[in-house]
């Protein structure tokens, strides 16, 4: 960035623009007393199925290179034993569907194997153990905050936030999820946010490298760069090799926290 530059780079918080959605349990799990607490079932997709409740539920690293992927399972409503139980799960699963988005966030990042910080799934879908889901106001602006979500701008936030107890790995709870800090895409121009969605539209095929290895990956260099260059108006001097970014990624990629035993 040049001396006298200024680019904006608007924050605020997951919980400010978006709705979180429910905590894993509300989604699938009984009560001790063996009452219904979430009214699904959660099944593997069977191949060619198009399922009604698809889900994203899991984590399989090799699955997950790209900003975007479909769910790996499906909901299914759990059988009730009587009217009022089959009324209640009927009620309970329309409000979890209702959570249903594009985005999803990786609570229990692997940075050290896993690619991706969040992600959009082409459908709605739930979210479940490992990717919770964030509703937010429009698709637009959903995939605006997944590109900056995986940018080295974004991996940075997300590593300061999460709890790093396990080497190698980021938790972000549900509920500390509504504070992470983001960028926010409801304060962006409609230029900037028409830029943003094109440049996800063309990246977000692209296969990632993990996190630890983010210093010599190419897509990862390009979506900084682009995303700097086109959508913040960054300038030339910032995205040099050796420059701002070069250094933060080889930084991030240095990180103990991050690089856990590799």
């Amino acid at each position: 960035m040049q001396k006298n530059e200024t680019v904006k780079l608007p924050m605020t918080t997951i919980q400010a623009i978006g709705k979180i959605g429910p905590y894993h349990a509300d989604i699938n799990f009984k009560n001790s007393n063996g009452t219904i607490r979430g009214p699904f079932d959660i099944r593997n997709v069977k191949p060619g199925a198009i399922p009604t409740y698809p889900v994203l539920w899991s984590h399989d690293a090799d699955r997950e290179r790209t900003m975007c992927f479909e769910g790996d399972s499906e909901a299914q409503h759990q059988k009730g034993k009587d009217q009022d139980e089959r009324e209640l799960i009927d009620m309970k699963a329309a409000a979890v569907w209702a959570s249903a988005s594009h985005f999803h966030f990786n609570q229990n990042f692997r940075f050290n194997s896993q690619s991706t910080a969040i992600q959009f799934t082409p459908r709605k879908t739930i979210g479940g153990r490992a990717w919770t889901s964030v509703a937010l106001a429009a698709e637009d602006q959903e995939k605006a905050l997944v590109l900056w979500g995986n940018t080295s701008l974004g991996l940075l936030v997300h590593w300061y936030h999460s709890n790093k107890q396990q080497s190698g790995r980021g938790n972000v709870t549900p509920t500390a999820l509504e504070s992470l800090a983001v960028w926010d895409v409801t304060a962006l121009t409609s230029m900037q946010l028409q830029k943003a969605v094109k440049l996800f539209d063309e990246m977000c095929l692209k296969p990632l490298l993990p996190v630890y290895e983010m210093d010599k990956d190419p897509v990862r260099k390009e979506l900084d760069e682009k995303f700097c260059r086109d959508v913040l108006g960054m300038s030339k001097s910032t995205l040099v090799p050796g420059g701002a970014l070069d250094v933060l990624r080889m930084k991030l990629a240095l990180e103990p926290s991050i690089r856990g035993n590799k």
